[in-house]
């Protein structure tokens, strides 16, 4: 039987699509840069390492790129593109799965549908929008996914943004959030879920992957509701004028839908689902 490779399978989203496809009684093979994990045995850097040894040594079909390479500003933008075309020449016969991010927008308008320009604001969301075009030119089987804010517990693990918010709350610290920065948040275990599907499917393009337009603030609210905590210490607050940072990374996500039939759960929900 042929199988999945995930490259970045101990990161949080990459774990969770590993329990997924695991779920699924799917052969996975997964990676990890730093640090091995049961999950995630192989080691792999995207700067020096090719994949073609493998894809052959465990028959592999499809690739999900889950790694976050593109925080790695050591070498320049020139570099990075090289690296990636180096993985996706090795994956010209396999189906691949990028995942990308909201990033790639410049925040400002919102609500972006997956035709919408690129305008990156970041060093970050420069490189994914190199990543995916590399990825067009390059391959011709392939599905880029863009998450919002992703959040839930991946094997086990809250994400960092919830994680925090509940320690702070947990020692009566009371934390400020923007009610005026929208972001479209979906749950790990449902990006997982869609990225499996997406795998599977013989969709060529990019499709969005958050739920509902929701503040920074209602967000964090209602993912301590989700996981029984009061979030009444939450303030809420506005961006102040003289900070730079996107008010409105929103996405339309009717195309995920579609495609694999998933209706994304409001925060509370997930929470409590997945917890």
């Amino acid at each position: 039987m042929s199988g999945t490779l995930v490259v970045g399978g101990s990161g949080f989203v990459g774990g969770e699509v590993v329990a997924a496809l695991e779920r699924g009684s799917e052969r996975v093979v997964a990676t990890h840069h730093r640090q091995a994990v049961s999950h995630a045995p192989i080691a792999f850097d995207f700067w020096t390492d090719d994949l073609a040894p493998l894809l052959d040594d465990h028959d592999i079909e499809t690739v999900v790129f889950a790694a976050t390479v593109e925080h790695g500003y050591d070498q320049p933008i020139e570099a990075f593109e090289r690296a990636a075309a180096r993985v996706l020449d090795d994956c010209r016969d396999q189906r691949f799965i990028y995942v990308s991010s909201d990033s790639v927008f410049e925040g400002v308008d919102g609500r972006y549908a997956e035709d919408d320009d690129r305008r990156p604001t970041t060093e970050y969301g420069r490189r994914l929008v190199a990543f995916e075009d590399v990825v067009r030119r390059i391959h011709g089987d392939y599905c880029i996914v863009r998450p919002g804010y992703v959040f839930g517990f991946s094997r086990g693990e809250l994400d960092p943004r919830l994680a925090d918010t509940r320690e702070r709350l947990q020692a009566n610290v009371p934390i400020e959030y923007f009610d005026d920065m929208y972001k479209s948040p979906i749950a790990v275990s449902e990006l997982a879920a869609a990225i499996r599907t997406l795998a599977a499917d013989d969709y060529v393009g990019v499709v969005h992957a958050g739920g509902p337009r929701t503040s920074v603030y209602r967000f964090h609210c209602d993912g301590m509701q989700g996981l029984g905590i009061s979030p009444d210490s939450i303030v809420s607050t506005v961006i102040p004028s003289d900070m730079d940072v996107p008010p409105d990374l929103s996405l339309v996500a009717e195309r995920l839908t579609d495609l694999t039939g998933i209706e994304l759960s409001p925060v509370r929900d997930a929470i409590r689902s997945d917890k």
